[in-house]
Formats: structure tokens, sequence, C-alpha cells
């Protein structure tokens, strides 16, 4: 008995609604059709067609406030009595401490890139110095990168 689950095979078609006042999101994979709907995480719906044995849609419940969460989540480079100390807002066991400020950051910096996080840095007077979101600062360094590029093989072409 073959086990294999089709994903997104013969859908070029995807739809949505989001039903607001139930705060869900509907994505049907090609037309619509008849599914079972399996629990796959929290909150997340697969219907899956047994006849096609494909995943025909996805149902994501309470999807403004997941996203509202994720927005909200920063991680804070701040001074600890043993050095430096990066947490992540909401989360109360998320403490690591560092010996120096900069390694601190290093580590806050990777993480927040990877997941798309602000970091919160603090200086010694535990006031707040800066705020920053790595990977949208990759993300314009690359465009604006990419811009200057661009502009150059356009003045090296009409030349």
């Amino acid at each position: 008995m073959d086990t294999t689950v089709k994903i997104l095979e013969d859908s070029t078609n995807i739809t949505g609604f989001y039903d607001k006042e139930a705060d869900v999101l509907y994505l049907s994979l090609g037309e619509p059709r008849e599914a079972v709907a399996v629990d796959i995480s929290d909150g997340v719906i697969a219907r899956y067609n047994e006849d096609s044995e494909t995943i025909v849609g996805i149902t994501l419940i309470g999807l403004r406030q997941r996203v509202l969460k994720e927005l909200n989540h920063k991680l804070h480079v701040l001074p600890h009595a043993n050095g430096w100390a990066v947490t992540e807002e909401n989360l109360e066991s998320s403490e690591k401490v560092f010996p120096t400020q900069e390694a601190a950051f290093k580590y806050a910096v990777g993480s927040a890139k990877a997941r798309w996080l602000e970091v919160v840095i603090y200086g010694e007077n535990g006031e707040v110095e800066e705020v920053i979101n790595p990977a949208i600062d990759a993300l314009l360094q690359r465009r604006s990168r990419d811009e200057s590029e661009s502009g150059k093989r356009e003045c090296l072409e009409s030349v």
C-alpha cells in the first residue's frame, strides 16, 4: 500500500477566504472538493481527499492572533548581573546569559534574522539604545546592492 500524500499536485489554482468574525483562513488547492479534516497542528487543519489521496485545502484557525503574536515578539539584549542577557518576549524561560554585550548581540541577531524578529538593544544604564530587525535590514541591503549593480550594468551597456 502506497502511503504517499500528494500536495499541490495539478493545483495551479489556489483560492482563499478569510472569515474575519471567526478569525479563520480557508485555502483551497484547486477546485473545492469533498474532503476529510485532519488536525495536523494546533489550529491547522488539512483537508484531505481520500479518492485522489491529495491535500485539497488548509484551514488556519486563529490567524489574526497568530500574526499579532509574532509581530509583537521581540528579542531583548540587556544588562545582567553575570554579563549580558538575551531574553525572548513572552517566554519566561528563554533567558540566555553571555559574558559581553557583543556576544549577546551576535546571538540575538542570528536568532532574530532566521525568525524575522526585532532586536531591542539596551545600554548599560538599562535604557533602550536601538531597535533593529536584522532580516529586514539584510533584505534592504541586498535590494540596494542589486539596484546599484543594475545601475552599473546599465552604464556599461550604454558605453
